[in-house]
């Protein structure tokens, strides 16, 4: 019912009845006495209780098919590794196209989620290691991996096409805009700046993915601000960093963690490795990836 928004739709996926359906949401009601699905003239959703359900039984099921091919294929040495979709395109898929190979005895499986929501999930042990905003908890240990800069783009053209590398928020809220939404971190550093300024954007979407709002921009539908590390091959628009009203530029640093007291010597050879592949990356320095093994106790061998 969670993904197809009716009982009746629901029944159709499982080759159940709807009766069947509806009394065992009922009893699942009553056994954690709460609420789970709002029923309406246009369908039913979830309450809040109901998508924290849906979001716990995601990760039991995730937790279960590992479980699954630990049992089957004997236990293998793996990374819960947490990253943002844009990190993962930025950071992680190039590294990854190296560091697979040279370890195939290491299974990795990232869990997508936004970089301030990721923070949360490694401490709550979820992931291993995650790319996560600096600085971390006491609890976590990290490493530096880039400095994200807000930036706004738009068509040749625009207004905005001065030839001028940066531009303040007082200056770009005249126009309309395409943003992230306040759960992925350019979009809640945009709106703190905004408010901190007393100034009221005209916002028009909002998507957590940056490509989208380029196709919005390259399209006329407004000014697109999210992070300078998407990858805009593709895509005719120019670029102006952000500042605020003392020159100082809009963005923050992110970084690699993990659990302090935790995390095995090997894993955090891992975070290491993908920072320092991110520095050479930036340097313009090829990295020759290292092959290391990992016994199956998860230690050095």
């Amino acid at each position: 019912m969670a993904s197809t928004g009716s009982f009746r739709a629901a029944a159709q996926r499982m080759y159940t009845s709807q009766p069947a359906i509806s009394r065992t949401i009922a009893r699942l009601e009553r056994e954690l006495g709460a609420g789970l699905v709002e029923r309406g003239p246009r369908g039913a959703r979830l309450t809040p209780a109901g998508a924290a359900l849906v979001d716990h039984a995601h990760r039991i099921g995730s937790l279960l098919a590992t479980m699954r091919g630990d049992i089957a294929g004997g236990r293998r040495a793996r990374i819960r590794l947490g990253a943002a979709a844009t990190a993962a395109g930025s950071y992680l898929a190039p590294f990854l196209a190296e560091w697979i190979p040279a370890h195939p005895e290491v299974g990795i499986e990232v869990i997508e989620d936004g970089a301030l929501k990721l923070r949360e999930r490694l401490a709550d042990g979820e992931c291993d290691l995650a790319i996560v905003p600096l600085p971390v908890g006491e609890e976590l240990e990290a490493i530096p991996l880039a400095h994200l800069t807000v930036t706004a783009y738009f068509p040749s053209g625009h207004p905005l096409d001065t030839g001028a590398e940066t531009i303040t928020v007082d200056e770009l809220v005249r126009f309309p805009l395409v943003v992230n939404g306040t759960g992925f971190l350019a979009g809640r550093v945009f709106m703190q700046e905004c408010e901190a300024s007393g100034l009221f954007p005209r916002i028009v979407y909002r998507s957590n993915v940056g490509q989208t709002l380029a196709a919005l921009a390259e399209a006329g539908l407004g000014v697109a601000v999210f992070g300078d590390t998407v990858d805009m091959r593709g895509f005719d628009l120019r670029a102006r960093r952000l500042h605020d009203r003392e020159g100082r530029r809009l963005g923050f640093a992110l970084g690699v963690a993990w659990h302090r007291h935790d995390t095995p010597a090997w894993m955090r050879d891992f975070g290491f490795a993908l920072a320092q592949f991110q520095r050479n990356k930036a340097d313009g320095v090829t990295a020759v990836m290292p092959r290391q093994g990992v016994g199956q106790d998860g230690g050095d061998v």
